[in-house]
């Protein structure tokens, strides 16, 4: 009878911990974001079930987070870059681009941003100076780009005068990505 009650002690203790973790960490706790967000490994990054590829690099932006598609935004990727320079890249559903463009310039203008035009490869976008208070002004722009089987945006953030110049390469890295997508 002491043996079967040291038996029976035995069992519990060991079993416990098992339930408790059980309980306390739920099945799911496993799986990734981003696997639930519909993305799979792929090699050198991420790729969306609807075809997006996020390279974990593109120039030297690299993926930070993964994003779940909406209702015109099917997947997106967030980089980030040299002194907080920004990127978000987007796919959306096709002819949609241009309608989120035009979004992005309403919302922008109605919260009080005051819309600039640059030069170079910041002219074909759409540009909002987003904080002038400071000796230099962050300024967020919107590209949109047309696809064979879907829209894409990019939107960048950066800093006026000092990060003008990596504008240009960011964009170029970024559409050349966009290029092997279709």
């Amino acid at each position: 009878m002491k043996h079967r009650i040291a038996r029976l002690f035995l069992r519990t203790c060991i079993a416990l911990p098992a339930v408790a973790i059980a309980t306390v960490i739920p099945a799911n706790a496993q799986v990734p974001p981003e696997k639930e967000a519909g993305w799979q490994s792929d090699v050198g990054g991420l790729r969306h079930f609807m075809g997006l590829r996020c390279p974990d690099q593109i120039g030297p932006f690299f993926r930070i987070k993964v994003l779940e598609g909406g209702a015109n935004s099917l997947a997106g990727c967030i980089y980030t870059g040299r002194d907080g320079m920004t990127a978000v890249l987007r796919q959306h559903v096709q002819d949609t681009g241009r309608r989120e463009a035009i979004s992005f310039s309403r919302n922008y203008k109605a919260a009080g941003f005051e819309e600039i035009q640059l030069s170079g490869a910041a002219s074909t976008g759409i540009s909002f100076r987003t904080r002038s208070w400071t000796p230099t002004s962050l300024c967020e722009t919107l590209w949109h780009f047309a696809g064979k089987d879907s829209d894409f945006t990019l939107w960048l953030s950066y800093t006026l005068p000092t990060q003008q110049d990596e504008v240009g390469p960011a964009v170029t890295a970024f559409t050349q990505v966009l290029a092997q997508q279709n």
